[in-house]
């Protein structure tokens, strides 16, 4: 498990519920860092559960704040090839209560999550098993 602890802008926010009814929120999250050539932006697909999950959704329309949780790696096999799809999993966030007003330009469409992240979610939510998806912090 690699863990991890950083800044991050919500993208999107979608929500759906599990068998026992927990709040799930997932998405696209955009975090920054050092490259050889300066600053890198990059894109993320997320999920939480429970109470980043709550944290998630009131914190309002793009958000910036500090998220605490795990990198998931699965592998997606799709027409003959394996693809590694990388997922943060949130297990805890903090609202910095800044937003990003330059990101959520007039005109600007809503991120969406990709389909394969989107068929992801939906196996691990009806599988038996929900470790990944606990509310236990770390």
């Amino acid at each position: 498990m690699i863990e991890t602890n950083t800044t991050v802008v919500i993208k999107s926010v979608n929500e759906t519920h599990d068998k026992e009814g927990s709040l799930i929120t997932y998405g696209i999250a955009e975090f920054s860092y050092r490259g050889k050539d300066g600053v890198v932006i990059d894109e993320i697909s997320y999920r939480a559960k429970g109470t980043p999950a709550v944290d998630i959704k009131g914190s309002g329309e793009y958000p910036q704040g500090v998220a605490t949780g795990y990198i998931n790696l699965q592998v997606n096999e799709r027409e003959g090839y394996k693809e590694k799809v990388a997922t943060l999993v949130i297990r805890g966030f903090i609202s910095t209560g800044k937003t990003l007003p330059q990101l959520a330009q007039f005109g600007a469409t809503k991120e969406e999550t990709p389909d394969f992240a989107q068929e992801l979610l939906e196996e691990n939510i009806n599988s038996d098993s929900n470790e990944e998806l606990s509310d236990i912090p770390f």
